[in-house]
């Protein structure tokens, strides 16, 4: 006679092993292994036992806390992504930005899933800096009763990719916290994946994200992605510098015509560029290749020639690439240079694949070439107009990217596209990448704005908008390039702004137009009183362009400013700013 009953789900004797096994875990072991086998019921078809096991799970897993890191939106958009799965499938879940969020409360959490993105150095976003501080300190408590995990953000052409959410994984670790599995590490092509990465973050803390229709997860990545990709005509292309320049900057208009798409001052276009045909048949031509051989790219079955033209990045050479390419490489210099970071960092700079081609000899087959290389992602510049003024069009400032390096031209792969080969009439996909961490404040606030060569792009933007508005507060613009005459960008909209009183003021600096180089924090410190009364009457700052120097030096300045006007100390005046930072009235979009 059999020992089941009719309800009964294991035999008498598989129950005693059962609560042997269950004895010894945790609350939150017990949830993550309720859901890891109710997501095997469901893959057996066991459907007959999922009511009970939604039931059980559902008391279990009270609460889900997803910390969010963001700068620029990216991470938004993933936690977003994970809410609303976690809702279709009756998991509670909430987000929370970690600039709201106080360190204390980490031990009165269960389960914690941090989204957090990467930039600079290595440094986290503003909003994370206090947690990411704190949380490698007593003030967090025992955090033992926490699991969690992990989602890293970032962008594998640098060197500390994804450094914050592994710095977070390692401090939470080393506060008792249970780690559920390894960080999540996401690159910028990161929405290729993202039905995948929200069904395995929910995964981890027991959701019965398996049991989910792919309709469900599809809608849900609709809802929260900023747009479509919009085939845009270009309208206009006008090259800004003069003759003799040094610099290569283009002015570019787009269509936006019945597309729907909306952006704001701040925000960004991602434009989709297409590989050089010569540089492609250069790589295939090295390996030995047939440009004709068929390979798989996303399930699609293309040539090799148009795989690398237009789904696979060429034009820069990540770690995770050089690492996946090592296997194809007969000598050990190259896992010798993957044992040094710094060595790596400074040998990959300014390199592309052809170049690796030639510095190390690599056989492989067309197939495992492509699935080596990252995927061709767009390119994201600051948008440089105002939808208030130009209505249905989008502009852009670029910069062609174009350098000498092991005796041939080098060229940037999005911004030689848009100089060289992509012609008014024609068209180029786009999306809007939506900035939170750039914007206008009210319009009775004074701005500082300082964006020194194509830095200067937002600005444009904040200016058409302020003037549109017919905002009452204050704006002070700070330019710096090369030569005053033929680097001045946009040099009559802003005299034309300056005589309606639109720009209250401008401040120049051309560093090769006298024998001392002179650059946009020389002007800040020359200014430096009029400077920190704009401060004390409430002075939103925005700083654009390169981070590795002009940034930083751009900060340092603000910092001298505020300990020789303001009588701070240096501690004092660091402090300061960081505050101006969390009150989002310093704000920073350096690349």
């Amino acid at each position: 006679m059999s020992n089941v009953s009719d309800n009964t789900v294991l035999p008498v004797e598989l129950l005693g092993k059962a609560d042997e096994l269950i004895k010894g875990l945790s609350k939150n072991q017990l949830v993550w292994l309720g859901g890891y086998l109710s997501g095997l019921g469901l893959q057996d078809g066991h459907s007959e036992t999922a009511p009970i096991e939604v039931e059980e799970q559902q008391s279990a897993q009270t609460n889900l806390t997803i910390l969010v890191g963001s700068h620029s939106g990216n991470s938004k958009i993933v936690a977003n992504s994970i809410v609303e799965q976690a809702a279709a499938n009756n998991v509670k879940a909430k987000v929370v930005d970690m600039a709201d969020y106080k360190v204390k409360q980490l031990k009165e959490e269960s389960n914690i899933l941090v989204i957090v993105s990467t930039h600079g150095e290595g440094e986290p976003p503003v909003a994370a800096e206090d947690l990411h501080r704190l949380i490698d300190t007593k003030r967090a408590g025992d955090l033992s009763g926490v699991s969690f995990a992990v989602i890293a953000m970032g962008d594998s052409s640098y060197k500390y990719f994804c450094q914050t959410g592994i710095d977070f994984h390692e401090r939470l670790q080393k506060r008792g916290a249970q780690s559920l599995a390894e960080p999540i590490l996401l690159d910028v092509d990161f929405q290729d994946h993202l039905d995948d990465v929200v069904s395995n973050s929910l995964s981890l803390f027991g959701s019965k994200v398996a049991s989910a229709s792919p309709a469900k997860s599809s809608d849900a990545k609709i809802k929260v992605h900023t747009n479509s990709i919009y085939q845009a005509e270009v309208l206009e292309k006008v090259k800004l510098n003069g003759k003799g320049s040094n610099k290569e900057t283009y002015h570019v208009e787009l269509s936006l015509e019945d597309s729907g798409l909306e952006y704001q001052p701040g925000d960004s276009l991602e434009v989709y560029a297409v590989n050089d045909s010569k540089l492609v048949k250069e790589v295939i031509a090295k390996l030995g290749l047939d440009e004709n051989q068929l390979v798989q790219v996303n399930k699609e079955e293309l040539t090799l020639i148009e795989a690398l033209q237009y789904h696979r990045e060429i034009t820069v050479v990540t770690l995770p690439v050089v690492k996946k390419l090592s296997a194809y490489v007969g000598e050990s210099d190259l896992n010798t240079l993957l044992d040094n970071i710094d060595e790596l960092d400074a040998y990959l700079d300014g390199r592309d694949l052809l170049d690796l081609l030639y510095d190390f000899q690599l056989e492989l087959n067309a197939q495992q070439l492509v699935d080596a290389l990252r995927p061709l992602v767009p390119r994201a510049y600051s948008i440089s107009s105002s939808q208030a003024e130009v209505g249905e069009e989008v502009h852009l400032t670029v910069g062609a990217v174009r350098y000498e390096k092991n005796d041939r031209l080098h060229e940037g792969a999005c911004s030689v596209f848009l100089a060289d080969r992509i012609e008014v009439e024609e068209k180029v996909g786009v999306r809007v990448k939506q900035n939170d961490g750039f914007k206008l404040p009210a319009e009775d606030k004074p701005i500082i704005m300082i964006g020194p060569g194509t830095g200067i792009a937002p600005f444009r933007s904040f200016i058409q908008e302020r003037a549109e508005q017919d905002a009452s507060g204050k704006n002070w613009l700070f330019f710096g390039d090369q030569h005053f005459e033929t680097d001045f960008l946009y040099q009559a909209e802003w005299l034309k702004y300056r005589s309606s009183g639109v720009l209250n003021q401008i401040d120049v600096a051309f560093s090769r137009d006298q024998e001392e180089k002179v650059y946009v924090q020389h002007r800040l410190l020359q200014k430096a009183r009029e400077i920190y009364q704009w401060i004390q009457d409430g002075a939103y700052i925005y700083v654009c362009g390169d981070q590795n120097s002009m940034a930083k030096d751009v900060r340092a300045a603000f910092i001298q400013i505020l300990q020789s006007e303001g009588g701070l100390t240096p501690e004092e005046a660091e402090e300061q700013l960081l505050a101006f930072r969390k009150e989002n009235r310093y704000q920073e979009d350096v690349y």
